[in-house]
């Protein structure tokens, strides 16, 4: 375990959330926000090797919910450079508007500044991912780039532009 919070376990990923982790995927794909981020593939064996690769890389945090002790979501810390990280996180939408993004963020965000001794973090999503943009807001983060990025294609190829955020935490 690498941290617990009241709600919250964050963790390694373990064998038996490979289930668990194939429905967040496929709920992450499938939520108004898909748009704004890298795809992922939600077929059975390339969704099964992705999550092998969270399950052994360093970067990647299952989140627990303890009332039910489900995998729910997921923070990234990806390498940027010897004192930096760049923050990512999923969390499953029916967990969403409860607090639990920010109870997993404080709690990582802790785990950076403490046990890692990192002295930044990065992050970034759309300007029109609001829950996400007030979730980086509130726990500290500033802007401090605007850019035009796309992620993802319609259905004739074309990429999709959308607005972005990118921000910074000083720890």
């Amino acid at each position: 375990m690498i941290r617990e919070t009241k709600r919250l376990i964050i963790r390694r990923f373990l064998d038996s959330d490979r289930e668990d982790f194939e429905q967040l995927i496929i709920d992450k794909m499938n939520s108004e926000y898909a748009v704004y981020d890298h795809p992922f593939p939600t077929d059975k064996e390339n969704l099964g090797k992705v999550f092998d690769y969270f399950r052994q890389s360093e970067e990647f945090f299952a989140i627990e919910l303890k009332a039910n002790r489900r995998l729910i979501g997921f923070l990234t810390l990806n390498y940027v450079d010897e004192g930096s990280r760049n923050l990512g996180y999923c969390l499953h939408t029916a967990y969403h508007r409860q607090g639990l993004g920010k109870e997993m963020v404080a709690s990582i965000i802790r785990y950076a500044k403490e046990d890692l001794k990192l002295k930044k973090l990065v992050s970034g999503t759309a300007a029109g991912n609001i829950p996400s943009v007030k979730l980086l807001l509130g726990s500290g983060f500033k802007i401090i780039k605007e850019e035009t990025s796309s992620f993802a294609k319609d259905e004739k190829g074309n990429p999709i532009a959308s607005v972005g955020y990118l921000f910074e935490l000083i720890l």
